[in-house]
């Protein structure tokens, strides 16, 4: 028993060694990744390497093909629009339903941690940030209480984790997605729906512009998020999300 919980905390270590290496680019998109060679950089055997890997591929991170190898995840400009997309339909109801599903104190919680992540981005720590905003995702999720959501999302977060890590690190990245984390659980702090929807709907539009920046041009008819978001303007407030609720409502 001992000795399997040592492989299971060397594989949890050299998984946040390589996220790292994928996160700050040192391993690029598509690049072979060599289980020896990562064993030997590690001072660790080839089996929590492996662990760490398999984990790595749940992830979205890496690709596994039997016989072939393992290589950091390449994404395409249509899948990043594809999933942005779809982020961008799902998590304003997300933030509404949190508002209106999540307690008093599980609200108040949630606007308490905005401090963190204020603390964390003066300081420029990106992964530390990446860290306490999926903390902060999965509290939302937990507040919104709907099993679907949690799985849709869940498979959606582990392909654009990279892509969030390198849009954080554009210029103004942090400070611009501490004020929509923001506004976000202000408006869920309060009880109000609309005003979470709308919150988070801007806050995805902010920061799928910012991935948008990093994609390469094409020649794609696919609206991007940001065009349909624009597109979207004129549309009025009560088909954009849910109504408010009455005073009377549950906590």
């Amino acid at each position: 028993m001992d000795s399997q919980v040592r492989i299971l905390s060397a594989k949890d270590v050299v998984a946040e060694e390589i996220r790292a290496l994928i996160y700050n680019g040192t391993m690029a998109s598509g690049e072979r990744i060599s289980t020896d060679e990562l064993a030997e950089r590690f001072g660790v055997s080839r089996t929590p390497v492996r662990d760490a890997l398999q984990q790595l591929s749940v992830e979205g991170l890496v690709t596994i093909t039997p016989r072939v190898g393992v290589f950091v995840r390449e994404i395409s400009p249509q899948e990043i629009t594809d999933v942005y997309q779809i982020k961008t339909a799902l998590e304003p109801m997300m933030a509404a339903w949190a508002a209106v599903r999540g307690t008093v104190d599980q609200r108040s919680a949630l606007l308490r941690s905005v401090t963190d992540l204020e603390r964390v981005a003066e300081a420029g720590d990106i992964p530390a940030y990446v860290r306490l905003i999926e903390e902060r995702h999965e509290k939302m999720l937990a507040m919104a209480g709907s099993g679907g959501l949690r799985d849709a999302l869940g498979v959606l977060d582990g392909r654009v984790r990279l892509l969030r890590f390198r849009s954080l690190s554009q210029p103004g990245g942090l400070a611009e997605s501490v004020v929509g984390h923001r506004a976000v659980a202000e408006a869920i702090a309060v009880g109000d729906p609309q005003a979470a929807y709308n919150a988070m709907q801007a806050h995805m539009a902010r920061s799928t512009a910012k991935v948008e920046a990093l994609m390469p041009v094409t020649d794609s008819d696919t609206p991007s998020v940001t065009q349909l978001a624009a597109g979207r303007r004129g549309t009025s407030r009560s088909t954009r999300g849910p109504r408010k609720r009455s005073s009377s409502a549950s906590t």
